[in-house]
């Protein structure tokens, strides 16, 4: 895995082989699905209104929209021009809950092998894109375009997201195999850079971010001229600390911990820093 160089953004390099991983994470998703009873297609999920049925109907959806999009080059829903970011969330949310409302007529067997079916066509779809180009628009990690990577990797990262939400929706633990979990939160970290641009610091003040469990990694963001930098070693003066179980992290970033939960994350130093860290989430529309 490489390291960040110098600079705030993501570097070039992919640092993960996403379409092979979006094959591993689609085989587990094909794998819970064949073990659902006919009565958990039917609970509800943690997606506010949608049951299991309807999360995985959105999945669905997602999988077609890829390959319309970057594949066929057919944006049949663009986006409203000129939208502020509230003004685009709600388009968002709405055309995702006309898609889940439409989609109940599709049965469960008949849902589970759109997936089937369209998950390696979506590997595919993205090994033939090429992972350097500055073609993301990856709103919680940067501002202008970023390398293609990172896209993939926030696809990656949805999907795996909404199975663990699948299994919490039929009282099963989190799927935490470093394999996947690890490049998921290699990509999500990448909103911390983005959002500690809110508090610049002195050259050389430290933040460091610790996880521990199935995933156990630390994360020092280095001040410099740049922006906050991920760097080897820390600078000459810690000035917050974040230590978080790979559960913790994974919910914080993507506002899946509950707010009562939230005190259980070890959390020291500067306050204005920790309010930013704490505050830092890696999906559109979430509060920073």
């Amino acid at each position: 895995m490489n390291e960040q160089p110098a600079g705030s953004g993501p570097p070039a390099e992919p640092p993960w082989d996403y379409p092979a991983l979006f094959l591993a994470e689609r085989a587990r998703l094909s794998e819970l699905l064949a073990g659902l009873r006919p009565a958990d297609w039917d609970r509800p999920s943690p997606c506010p209104g949608w049951t299991v049925l309807g999360l995985c109907s959105h999945l669905a959806g997602d999988d077609l929209g890829i390959l319309a999009r970057h594949r066929d080059g057919h944006f049949g829903t663009p986006g409203p021009d000129g939208a502020s970011e509230s003004e685009f969330i709600a388009w968002l949310d709405g055309l995702q809950d006309e898609w889940v409302r439409a989609a109940r007529r599709l049965s469960p067997r008949i849902v589970a092998d759109l997936l089937a079916w369209a998950g390696p066509q979506v590997a595919e779809t993205l090994r033939g894109e090429d992972p350097r180009a500055r073609t993301a628009e990856v709103s919680w990690a940067a501002t202008g375009r970023s390398p293609a990577w990172l896209n993939h990797a926030r696809e990656l990262s949805e999907y795996w997201i909404h199975r663990q939400q699948l299994l919490q929706a039929v009282g099963r633990p989190s799927d935490l195999r470093a394999d996947l979990a690890r490049p998921v939160l290699d990509a999500l970290r990448w909103a911390y850079p983005f959002r500690l641009g809110q508090a610049p610091g002195e050259a050389g003040d430290t933040v460091t971010i610790s996880v521990t469990g199935m995933v156990t990694v630390t994360w020092r963001l280095v001040a410099a001229a740049t922006g906050w930098e991920y760097r080897d070693g820390p600078g000459p003066r810690v000035v917050a600390s974040l230590e978080m179980t790979t559960e913790q992290a994974w919910r914080l970033l993507t506002n899946n911990l509950p707010a009562a939960d939230r005190s259980s994350v070890a959390a020291s130093g500067d306050e204005t820093v920790l309010g930013i860290l704490l505050r830092t989430r890696a999906i559109i529309g979430a509060p920073n």
